[in-house]
């Protein structure tokens, strides 16, 4: 009785320990599961305890990039296959520490002799060890594996500054789109302005019998048609108000557009200033700059080396193993100790390990094929973003020239109308002149911002930012932790 009291606690207190090993990873997991509980109910508990709203009136450009940062799941889920990565490669190395494992049992068997069968004569027997298990001569499995993982948690890495980049662009791109189609509105009411106000010319001229009535008519329905594009620029500015507050991470109880960028008071001005500093780089200068830079492509050269490491483990694989085994029983024998040396070679296996050496090398070149085929696809990419930031600027320029041209024949048709110089089809067609050389000098503007912003993703650069701006990120009312990304500017348009 009393040994058995003594090998139930040597079983205790091998428990114990095993479950203390365990105690801080179990806390960790049980806490996360409480955390993401919520959002496992049929009714989340947004529903019944909505999220307070957000307001980001004041922030800059560079404060909105900054937001999305820090709210778009999207991130949060590439910082996570970071941290997986980073506990991969704690995995690879584990077969290269000492193993040891806590073992304990206790069974019973019926004492039976010859013929003779009792049920109550049995006898009892408890088990209770430690084993410690150390692999000497691997031929390089380990190290092969250690360089997968860490290959693969520097593509995690670039992976996550790829996805911040292209968070970045689509902030960006919403936000350009926004404030274009804000100055695109300003527009349409000034040619519908324009249009009230011929109406309003023709109805007295045509009162005091110097107008025909077929041109009040004409009036009435040029006004109609202003009034519809009007209608229309008000759509499109609702559509990109929305895409903006996806782009920050926003849903629709948390923010509106009035909670985040009210419209310009002068959106004309607005759409001179530059957010976004200029570049003058070629496409063959981009694409050097981002084969060094760009994420992308820096993510697929680690999975290349990744791949270059699946090779060697699959060669050292054929190899054999050697470990060193030790044993401590607390059970009888009492105080058992023993150890060996084991060797293991595979000899026949069906041609498993010869094949995972091929279906390795294919990996590779296949993950060296991934690199020259994003290199092409990035190539053209720069050079379509290059020739758009190009043609924007060239438009832009023949833009501001058009406006000019077309206000002053708009002003010239308008005066010489009252005077009867002029039909309603010259009207007609210098204020048409006059919105359409807005709208264009509007466009090209943005799509130079636009383009831009496409640059800084496709080339993965990042300049820093200027003290002015800093200065006013201090100021900024805008509650969010600092993100990766630093670049606006200010700089004039003129």
């Amino acid at each position: 009785m009393d040994g058995m009291i003594f090998k139930a606690r040597y079983l205790l207190a091998a428990a114990v320990l095993a479950a203390m090993a365990g105690c801080d990873t179990i806390h960790r997991a049980r806490t996360a599961q409480k955390a993401v509980a919520a959002a496992t109910n049929d009714v989340p508990a947004a529903v019944s305890k909505p999220l307070p709203r957000v307001n980001l009136l004041g922030a800059k450009f560079i404060d909105f990039v900054e937001f999305a940062m820090t709210n778009r799941p999207s991130l949060e889920v590439a910082r996570l296959a970071v941290s997986n990565a980073a506990l991969s490669v704690i995995e690879a190395t584990a077969d290269r520490e000492l193993q040891m494992n806590l073992a304990g049992g206790y069974s019973q068997a019926t004492a039976n002799g010859g013929s003779h069968f009792s049920w109550h004569q049995r006898r009892g027997k408890g088990t209770s060890d430690i084993t410690f298990d150390l692999l000497l001569v691997d031929c390089g499995r380990i190290d092969a594996r250690e360089r997968q993982a860490r290959e693969n948690l520097v593509a995690a890495q670039r992976d996550l500054e790829e996805a911040e980049f292209k968070v970045f662009a689509e902030v960006a791109e919403t936000y350009f789109i926004l404030l274009r189609n804000d100055a695109l509105l300003e527009v349409a009411h000034t040619n519908e302005y324009q249009y009230a106000e011929h109406l309003r010319q023709a109805e007295q001229l045509h009162e005091a019998g110097e107008a025909q009535k077929l041109d009040v008519l004409k009036a009435r329905v040029d006004l109609s048609d202003a009034r519809l594009l009007a209608i229309n620029a008000s759509n499109d500015v609702l559509t990109a108000g929305a895409e903006f507050l996806r782009a920050l991470g926003l849903q629709a109880d948390r923010a509106s557009r009035a909670d985040v960028l009210r419209v310009a008071k002068d959106t004309f001005a607005a759409s001179a200033r530059r957010e976004l500093p200029v570049t003058r780089f070629r496409a063959e200068d981009g694409l050097q700059l981002a084969r060094t830079n760009a994420p992308s492509l820096r993510a697929l050269r680690a999975r290349l080396r990744a791949a270059s490491a699946e090779v060697d483990y699959a060669v050292a694989d054929l190899l054999p193993k050697l470990s060193l085994s030790s044993a401590f029983s607390f059970a009888d024998p009492a105080w058992n100790w023993s150890w060996g040396f084991s060797a293991i070679q595979t000899v026949l296996d069906g041609y498993r390990k010869r094949t995972a050496v091929d279906h390795a090398v294919v990996a590779m070149e296949s993950a060296r094929l991934a690199v020259d085929e994003a290199e092409q696809a990035l190539s053209r990419d720069l050079a379509v973003a290059v020739a758009t930031r190009d043609n924007a600027r060239q438009s832009l320029e023949t833009a501001r020239i058009e406006v000019e041209q077309a206000k002053e024949n708009l002003q010239t048709v308008i005066e010489q109308y009252r005077l009867g110089e002029a039909s309603r089809v010259d009207f007609t067609d210098a204020a048409g002149s006059y919105a359409s050389a807005l709208g264009a000098r509007v466009k090209a503007f943005y799509a130079g911002e636009i383009a831009e912003a496409a640059l800084i993703r496709l080339t993965g650069t990042v300049p820093p930012r200027t003290p002015s701006q800093a200065n006013r990120k201090k100021k900024s009312d805008v509650s969010a932790k600092p993100g990766t990304y630093r670049e606006v500017t200010d700089e004039a348009i003129d």
